[in-house]
């Protein structure tokens, strides 16, 4: 008995050589799809996680329970993955990071146009972290990376390496970025962070919760005598949070801290952040302002860790936190006691300059003045010369034979050379009586009289 379908297919008339095109074209998708599946059933994915693990033994000790395959091409399962880090100086934290469940699905499609997109999903503890990455020119081109967190335990994320205290309560957490790769004149391809773009949150509803009441804080100094001073650690209980909200952006060559928001009944905590990226990261520089102060609760339930968090080397500034303000380089990053922050002066708008300059610590400016020299206390020094007193004027001289004031005629008064009867030689000749009276009415105003020069005749020959 035939099949009767309740509809009627249409009818097609093809071309033969479209028909034969088309089965050329199914046969070779039957092979690709037979291919795929093949490969996905035959592909050692045990020798590849050898491979991994060996790649980053370096820095990570890596163990797997088991790695399962996918029914679908390109998706595999790994499962009990634990990352420990190795250290490399002998007081580093060794930070363990556990993944419960890893699936990884490799884009088939992207790989025809030489883009490797990986999809993954990793379950830790009862949260996931889910996203995508991808790399582009067969894993030599630009990068960019879309991830999301959910109900992250604290415990199990490598947050200790950073803090260097362990955190617990759960966090949500999300990465979008685009890294340029770019190929320097070495010839070496790297990330190019002055074009990078993006932006990345973290945050904590509730009940996070920063120490153990074990584990001491081990600051990662740079300045060994520092390093020294910190020993063995300080000792830090525990701190509460309420809510933590922090959240960043990268563009235009600047990556900014737009957000951070924290409640507490333990204390203040504010962070003020900004760098200036440059092409290598650690090349970045930094502006930051960190201010916080601990609670009079701290103070009564965790007395050591309200000391600990009061004796970082920072002052109380004007508005009761400490100020710590970071500078410089972000891999030679400074730790000063400046007073700091956007309510601290200029250039808090801008977000790079948190420093207001008042109040700031400055090394003291000392003027050098050069010494005199000293006197010789073996040779005794000279004496002073007397002063010179002034030579007085030569006062003029008169002739005893001269004529008194007006006994001369008025006609023989005004000549001069006249012959005086009975004298041997000729006299000279008496200033008239207006000259002597000019003169006399100087001297009786104080003001000196010019002398006159004697008006002195030949002398006579024997």
């Amino acid at each position: 008995m035939a099949l009767k379908l309740p509809f009627n297919l249409p009818h097609i008339n093809l071309h033969p050589r479209v028909r034969k095109l088309l089965r050329i074209v199914g046969l070779v998708l039957f092979g690709l799809i037979t291919f795929v599946f093949a490969l996905q059933l035959s592909f050692p994915y045990k020798r590849a996680k050898d491979k991994l693990i060996e790649a980053a033994a370096d820095k990570y000790e890596i163990t797997v329970g088991s790695v399962d395959r996918g029914i679908m091409p390109g998706r595999v399962y790994f499962k009990a993955v634990t990352i420990r880090t190795r250290p490399t100086k002998p007081d580093e934290v060794v930070t363990t990071f556990y993944i419960e469940k890893l699936e990884i699905d490799l884009g088939l499609l992207p790989l025809i146009g030489g883009k490797i997109s990986v999809d993954f999903d990793a379950k830790i503890g009862p949260g996931h972290l889910a996203g995508n990455v991808a790399v582009g020119k067969f894993g030599k081109g630009d990068i960019s990376a879309d991830i999301t967190g959910t109900a992250l335990p604290a415990a199990n994320l490598p947050i200790r390496a950073f803090l260097g205290l362990p955190m617990t309560g759960k966090i949500e957490a999300s990465v979008d970025l685009t890294l340029p790769m770019e190929k320097s004149k070495l010839g070496k391809t790297s990330i190019n962070w002055q074009r990078a773009s993006g932006a990345f949150s973290l945050a904590c509803p509730s009940g996070c919760t920063f120490g153990d009441g074990k584990t001491k804080l081990k600051p990662l100094l740079k300045n060994s005598r520092q390093q020294a001073m910190v020993g063995e650690g300080i000792d830090f209980g525990k701190v509460d949070l309420d809510t933590l909200v922090a959240k960043a952006s990268i563009k235009r060559g600047k990556l900014t801290l737009d957000r951070f928001d924290t409640k507490s009944k333990d204390g203040e905590l504010h962070i003020d952040y900004a760098m200036t990226l440059e092409k290598e990261f650690g090349d970045s520089m930094v502006a930051g302002c960190l201010r916080f102060k601990g609670s009079d609760d701290l103070l009564r339930r965790e007395p050591k860790t309200h000391a600990a968090i009061s004796t970082t080397g920072a002052e109380l500034r004007g508005d009761g936190l400490f100020h710590i303000r970071l500078t410089d380089r972000f891999k030679d990053m400074k730790r000063l006691n400046q007073d700091c922050g956007p309510n601290s002066g200029s250039g808090a708008s801008s977000g790079e300059n948190f420093n207001s300059g008042i109040g700031t610590e400055r090394r003291p400016n000392l003027t050098v003045h050069p010494e005199e020299p000293k006197p010789n206390p073996t040779a005794p020094p000279p004496p002073a010369p007397p002063p010179t007193e002034p030579v007085p004027a030569t006062p003029p001289t008169h002739d005893a034979a001269a004529p008194a004031e007006g006994s001369a005629t008025a006609g023989s008064a005004g000549s001069a050379g006249s012959a005086v009867p009975g004298a041997s030689e000729p006299l000279p000749a008496a200033p008239s009586g207006r000259g002597i009276r000019h003169n006399a009415e100087k001297n009786e105003t104080g003001a000196p009289a010019a002398a006159e020069p004697p008006n002195e005749a030949t002398p006579p020959s024997p």
